[in-house]
């Protein structure tokens, strides 16, 4: 299923699925670092998939993949100058000095839900007196 976000409203409802993740494809303050400051942010997990661990109504907490650390995403103030298309966000940092920096997460689910964790159909079955016999 595609992942297609317009608004923080589709974010939220993305971040509930079962699998959701989050991934960032670039920041761009640390692409203006140095290879040393860049080598160690990747070593941090910077760029590792993030899964949901809790979510409140300003902020997500997600886990690191491979990492025993967990990141946190607010969005209690300044949302509406975050950029939603296809299946990117795009978070500006806001910084007191310096050019304006972004942040762009690519949002996924798995291509195959996990065992266990798909929600049964909601279509209504007939009723059980219907299906015996002889009535």
């Amino acid at each position: 299923m595609p992942v297609v976000l317009r608004s923080l409203s589709d974010f939220k409802k993305f971040l509930r699925k079962p699998g959701a993740t989050l991934q960032i494809v670039q920041n761009t303050f640390v692409d203006r670092q140095g290879e040393e400051a860049r080598v160690a942010y990747r070593r941090k997990g910077l760029y590792e998939p993030r899964t949901l661990r809790a979510m409140s109504k300003k902020a997500a907490i997600f886990d690191v993949k491979g990492h025993d650390t967990t990141v946190w995403l607010y969005w209690d103030r300044g949302t509406r100058h975050w950029r939603f298309s296809g299946d990117t966000v795009t978070v500006p940092l806001h910084a007191a000095l310096g050019p304006p920096d972004a942040v762009v997460y690519r949002c996924s689910l798995p291509l195959f839900p996990e065992p266990g964790r798909q929600r049964r159909s909601t279509a209504k079955q007939p009723d059980d007196e219907a299906r015996l016999p002889g009535l």
